[in-house]
């Protein structure tokens, strides 16, 4: 089978050409030229991938056709046959990469045709390494593009961050939060597990003066007690065994930031005492220093458990539940602030949409029904998971439907499937309306402000009041 490949040779002999063509026209496809005229036509209308040429020819040397080549196809590969020795301009062009290969006269068809191979390879690397470095054009420039919307996604962002909401509850937790923010208050966050306490802890520093310092997440229940000192306060070089040189702890690592200790409550008595010492004076003791280490950072803490009712249980100790107790705020659970089921689920739906490349998925009927209904023990987590589940099952361009739902969703509290009826979608579709139309009144027709208030894209948005008729 023929090689896709064209092959230009060029002799003002027509033996030489017959010669030529008999020796190639087996594995590739041969076109003829008489003179340097007639080549340079063909270059202008075919795509070459080699050109092999007489040196000596009345009019114009090989060496200058080759030349004329190299500007009009810069791929084409260029061998020349010669007789003669004229070999500083022959030299003089393969340095100048004018000639890919100088074949001297006479030629044998079979060594002829290994070089022409060789010369193919060659011309197959070059396109392929174009070929490549287009994609990688293509490649930036897409990431260009994407960063480019990343950035005014950013720019437009609630500027709650990732907090989507539509509770009045969550809103007046804000408010109150943006009055301690500027301060250096130490914060407790309470709330059942679940309901993004870390989310709220990120948000207060965030908008603080210290931003732009470090946030440290810890879980005061995941350090084994043995190591609880080294890894809260540090060590000093030769403090015990195995201490072979100094090492920061997490209150050294935050200084100048905020430290975010999640699940105090499950911190053991040795740490509370240790913390204790931290919030009063504002200092660490490594281990092995002589002397405390003076720090200054914010402490912002965060328990899923009662301090109140560990404190009276002898489980957690009074003056740190005190320090702690500056200024404190509870998350409510999923179940008491139903309003912010929707945004939230529309909001993961995206988020793992995005991930998984598939394009959104919208939520039926039946399924925001079934949202609304559940009394989410997992809270906001176990919304998250369960729209991951319904974007990973629902195929791309589909509504996702109630059967795909996990079994603790679709099942009512006696164990049978729950039921649905035609009425269901038009009373969601017309409470939607209304809490659509409600949100841009207040927002004064703005309808960037009312999809984030609403927690939806603003694009969703326009995509609903299309559907309802809003103007």
């Amino acid at each position: 089978m023929k090689s896709k490949h064209i092959v230009l040779i060029v002799d003002d002999e027509p033996a030489n050409l017959q010669k030529l063509r008999r020796a190639l026209m087996s594995e590739y496809q041969v076109v003829e030229a008489k003179n340097a005229a007639e080549a340079l036509s063909i270059l202008e209308d075919l795509k070459l991938s080699a050109i092999i040429t007489d040196q000596r020819m009345p009019g114009m040397k090989g060496v200058e056709l080759l030349e004329h080549a190299l500007r009009i196809q810069p791929m084409c590969m260029r061998l020349i046959l010669s007789g003669y020795t004229e070999t500083e301009d022959l030299i003089e062009a393969m340095n100048t990469g004018r000639v890919y290969k100088y074949i001297t006269k006479p030629w044998e068809p079979e060594r002829l045709l290994a070089d022409l191979n060789s010369a193919i390879r060659h011309y197959e690397l070059l396109q392929e390494n174009e070929r490549l470095q287009s994609e990688l054009l293509k490649a930036k420039e897409r990431l260009e593009r994407e960063n480019l919307q990343l950035r005014k996604e950013m720019e437009k962002e609630s500027p709650y961050g990732s907090i989507v909401f539509r509770s009045r509850a969550i809103g007046k937790i804000l408010e109150l939060l943006d009055r301690v923010i500027p301060t250096d208050s130490t914060v407790l966050i309470q709330g059942e597990t679940g309901t993004g306490k870390e989310l709220f802890a990120r948000y207060i520093h965030r908008n603080s003066p210290r931003r732009d310092r470090p946030f440290l997440a810890v879980n005061c229940g995941a350090v084994p007690r043995e190591l609880i000192e080294s890894e809260f306060f540090g060590h000093r070089r030769g403090a015990f065994t195995g201490a072979g040189s100094e090492k920061r702890g997490y209150f050294d690592a935050a200084d100048g930031g905020t430290i975010f200790l999640d699940e105090i409550g499950e911190a053991p008595p040795e740490l509370q005492v240790k913390l204790l010492r931290v919030l009063q004076e504002g200092e660490i003791m490594p281990v092995g220093a002589l002397s405390p280490q003076k720090i200054e950072v914010r402490v912002v803490a965060c328990t899923n458990r009662d301090l109140k009712t560990e404190v009276e249980a002898g489980r957690f100790r009074q003056d740190l539940f005190f320090r702690l107790h500056v200024f404190t705020i509870e998350i409510p659970p999923l179940r008491e602030r139903k309003e912010d089921i929707l945004p939230l689920a529309e909001h993961f739906m995206e988020t793992a949409c995005r991930r998984l490349q598939k394009p959104m998925q919208t939520l039926s009927a039946e399924v925001c029904l079934t949202l609304q209904g559940y009394s989410w023990p997992g809270n906001i987590r176990e919304l998250k998971n369960e729209m991951e589940r319904l974007a990973v099952l629902t195929p791309a361009g589909s509504q996702a439907e109630v059967y795909l739902l996990s079994d603790s969703l679709r099942m009512a509290p006696n164990g049978e499937p729950k039921s649905t009826s035609g009425r269901l979608k038009a009373e969601l579709e017309r409470l939607e309306e209304a809490i659509i139309r409600e949100t841009l009144k207040d927002y004064g027709q703005n309808r960037s402000q009312a999809a984030r208030a609403l927690g939806i894209s603003r694009q969703n948005l326009l995509n609903k009041m299309r559907q309802f008729q809003i103007e």
